[in-house]
């Protein structure tokens, strides 16, 4: 079965499920990196926000024979039924700069594979990266969400770019603050995640020897954590924790590494790296960049190498 045809079906048998006081609709919604999937969402006649249930892997899972027709509706409406808001959200304040001012952060994304949405949306390049802006959505019922601002919006406010970017430098670090750790200490989080019951932190610092000391930089929700390079001082002030020059390595768009700077050659070897991780590790919405970043202690500025 074609993926449109699947997705069709999907629709209409959720409609029928859900009945008439419902609105299912299928969206082509443009992602990170030019990637765009095929989105559900269901509305119930007194509300006016839903999630959004992207039916890709769905046809993937189906097209391999892991999963029926059935088995994928049922997920679904289980999807919906646990992610639903049963409420509508005001949002005439979106209409007003001062209403959403204290609410605007900043996000990296890779520029060369957003050409498309960077022609809709303010931005600030940086190095091969570019800097584009959201307003946060804060709702006690239903938790974080975020809007991409586009230039009708900046319109609207009658704002510039240097505005957003003044409020977000502000905004990001307090809304959404950073977290570094070093890569021994994340293993063993995400060990103790998968087997808490077997996790004894002294076994597991043992097999993690941190003899070669890099860290992990995101925010504490590691969600679009890689920004945080930007944080006014963060880098320098590491940079004299450690007392060396690092580089900084893409990990995702969640996260980057940093790494004391060594030997000689070892920058060719981290590209390397860098590489075949992207290709083999990383979603393509979630990569970041294919290059390597060094931030001069002496210079006190990040450059790409």
């Amino acid at each position: 079965m074609e993926f449109m045809n699947f997705t069709t079906l999907v629709r209409e048998e959720v409609e029928r499920r859900t009945g008439d006081n419902y609105r299912v609709r299928l969206n082509d919604v443009r992602k990170n990196n030019g990637v765009v999937l095929r989105g559900l969402t269901v509305m119930q006649d007194d509300s006016n926000i839903s999630p959004t249930i992207y039916l890709n892997n769905y046809y993937e899972e189906y097209a391999n024979g892991r999963a029926t027709l059935v088995n994928v509706v049922n997920d679904v409406m289980d999807t919906y039924h646990r992610n639903k808001v049963n409420q509508s959200v005001d949002m005439r304040y979106f209409l007003n700069y001062e209403s959403v001012q204290q609410r605007i952060i900043y996000k990296l994304v890779n520029t060369e594979k957003n050409r498309e949405l960077l022609e809709d949306v303010p931005h600030i390049e940086f190095l091969d990266l570019s800097i584009v802006f959201q307003c946060m959505v804060a709702q006690e019922e239903f938790g974080t969400a975020s809007i991409l601002i586009h230039n009708v919006h900046m319109k609207l406010w009658d704002v510039s770019v240097e505005n957003l970017y003044q409020a977000a430098k502000e905004n990001t670090q307090r809304l959404q603050e950073y977290e570094i750790k070093s890569m021994a200490d994340v293993l063993c989080e995400i060990m103790r995640e998968e087997d808490p019951e077997n996790a004894d932190s002294e076994d597991l610092a043992e097999e993690f020897p941190d003899s070669v000391p890099m860290y992990v930089l995101s925010n504490k929700n590691r969600v679009e954590g890689a920004v945080c390079i930007l944080y006014p001082d963060l880098v320098r002030d590491f940079a004299e924790a450690i007392g060396s020059s690092f580089y900084i390595i893409p990990s995702s768009v969640h996260e980057v590494l940093l790494l004391p700077a060594g030997h000689d050659g070892e920058s060719e070897e981290i590209k390397s790296m860098i590489r075949e991780i992207n290709d083999t590790q990383v979603s393509t919405e979630e990569i970041l960049s294919y290059s390597l970043y060094f931030y001069d202690r002496e210079e006190r500025k990040i450059i790409r190498l």
